[in-house]
């Protein structure tokens, strides 16, 4: 990229302090600064970071007004900056159209605008929504409905009756609507339980890649609007998230368990079946929740088996201390050792 800083500036509404003429060839992160880029710096540390840096500018918040190096101002320099890396550097653009080695069934329905790369395999009963980008080698199943807008990256499986909302992201190598894990014990085998439900994904959610959604048992297993959902997740069948709802990486959610709205997993995070999440709960990384507990709204929990914030703390503490108090338990025991040896000393002399 080159762009004067005052371009940049009228891009992101911002008030340039310094030369505006200067001239701006990449984007850089603070911890990776290349010379001659505009960073976006926050907090008192970060600025002196970057006035010693080699990056030409800096993007920084209105009420920063001083520095050794030109200054863009903006209102919120975090959203300016990330404006500025969609103008910068924008997503290639698929062709438009159906690759001829593409395999769809004639009676599939495809929107307007449409990019279906190549290998892709489209079932019968299926449609694709306006502006949809299908990529190369993803396999949509029978009766699949895809809403407008939505992206599904390369080598994408998404089994028959899946539901898709609008505006929505799948990313390689996830798969939508496999059958749920489970079986039932009969005569010393595990016979699978027929799993007939399907994934419903509803609008603005984003699905990283790797991570799979199973298909209900019956019914449906439903991701919420605006979810976002990390690589390597697995959702369980049944399973009903809420809206707005993040997942982090490694992550799985057992069978029939439902969250609430705005609900935070963090890394690692394992919850077991049948459990209710209510609204703006956090599960910190690693937690582990054991099957049909409920979390109360709004509260943070920890540890393995999770609890609240408070009591996971007040065990971890107790724990630390197990040492401490071991080496107490080894000294009252030898006072008690020699205050016994002395009464049986005195017992013996009279």
């Amino acid at each position: 990229m080159h762009a004067s800083l005052a371009d940049i500036a009228t891009l992101v509404q911002g008030n340039v302090i310094g030369d505006g003429n200067l001239i701006i060839t990449a984007l850089s992160p603070i911890d990776e600064i290349k010379p001659g880029s505009l960073i976006f710096a926050d907090g008192k540390d970060n600025l002196e970071q970057a006035e010693k840096s080699e990056a030409a500018a800096i993007l920084v918040a209105t009420h920063v007004g001083q520095a050794t190096k030109p200054l863009i101002q903006v209102a919120d320099p975090f959203k300016a900056f990330m404006q500025l890396l969609q103008h910068f550097y924008p997503l290639i653009q698929p062709t438009l159209g159906v690759h001829p080695t593409a395999v769809i069934a004639p009676d599939v329905t495809i929107g307007q605008n449409v990019s279906i790369g190549a290998y892709v395999v489209i079932e019968a009963g299926s449609s694709i929504g306006d502006n949809c980008i299908i990529k190369s080698h993803v396999h949509i199943g029978h009766h699949v409905h895809i809403g407008n807008n939505t992206s599904i990256h390369a080598h994408v499986s998404i089994y028959d009756y899946s539901q898709i909302g609008n505006h929505v992201a799948i990313h390689a190598s996830s798969v939508i609507g496999s059958d749920g894990f489970g079986y039932t014990p009969e005569n010393g085998q595990h016979v699978k339980i027929p799993h007939v439900g399907r994934v419903v994904i509803q609008d603005h959610v984003e699905i990283g890649a790797s991570t799979i959604v199973d298909r209900a048992t019956i019914g449906e297993t439903i991701i919420g609007e605006g979810t976002k959902i990390d690589n390597l997740v697995q959702i369980a069948h049944s399973v009903k998230l809420g809206k707005h709802n993040i997942l982090c990486a490694f992550t799985g959610v057992a069978g029939s368990t439902t969250s609430g709205d705005h609900v935070i997993f963090a890394a690692g995070v394992g919850v077991s079946d049948h459990v209710r999440i209510d609204d703006e709960v956090i599960l910190g990384a690693r937690a582990g929740v054991p099957p049909k507990k409920h979390l109360r709204k709004g509260l943070i929990y920890l540890g393995s088996p999770a609890r609240p914030r408070e009591k996971a703390i007040e065990h971890e503490m107790s724990t630390t201390r197990i040492p401490l108090m071991r080496k107490q338990l080894k000294r009252l025991a030898e006072q008690v050792a020699e205050l016994k040896e002395q009464i049986e000393c005195s017992e013996n002399m009279e």
